[in-house]
């Protein structure tokens, strides 16, 4: 949310909540200013209000979480970052491995032949890499794997 802040109402946002001093934020409103589309302004905010009211550590690990998603390396997170970032998305178990099988028996897609469609046409991604083989099979290393139908449907498989 605070990510998003508007470029003129950061200024104010960093004066009321944060305990910067005035001129850590005139210094970092100079570099927003140069690079607005760096959004470091934002991202200050952001780390100064989670920093105050939970951790450095949850702050250090919000950013970690939210970088990885807006790039798409979901495989650098773990698995606890995992359950915090995608808390609340539909989640499935499963024992398959074949990529194909684990869409069609998790209702990610509707038939074999559309999970074929959405595997050609690279509409689906596992941990932030594209699969488009749909014999293609899953590493069960991880606890945890999030499969991306599209830009913005989510899921979390819990593999035995």
């Amino acid at each position: 949310y605070l990510i998003n802040a508007d470029d003129s109402k950061v200024l104010e946002y960093l004066k009321v909540f944060t305990f910067l001093a005035k001129e850590e934020i005139e210094d970092i409103m100079k570099k927003h200013e140069e690079k607005p589309e760096l959004r470091i302004a934002q991202k200050t905010l952001a780390f100064e209000v989670v920093k105050d009211i939970h951790s450095k550590e949850d702050a250090e690990t919000a950013v970690k979480i939210s970088e990885s998603l807006f790039t798409g390396n979901i495989k650098d997170l773990t698995d606890n970052e995992i359950e915090l970032a995608f808390k609340g998305i539909p989640t499935f178990n499963t024992n398959e491995d074949i990529i194909l099988n684990v869409l069609v028996d998790n209702k990610i897609a509707t038939s074999r032949r559309e999970a074929r469609e959405f595997l050609n046409n690279n509409a689906i991604t596992l941990n932030g890499e594209i699969i488009n083989d749909e014999n293609y099979i899953i590493d069960n290393n991880r606890k945890y794997n999030i499969i991306r139908r599209g830009k913005k449907k989510y899921y979390m498989g819990i593999f035995e």
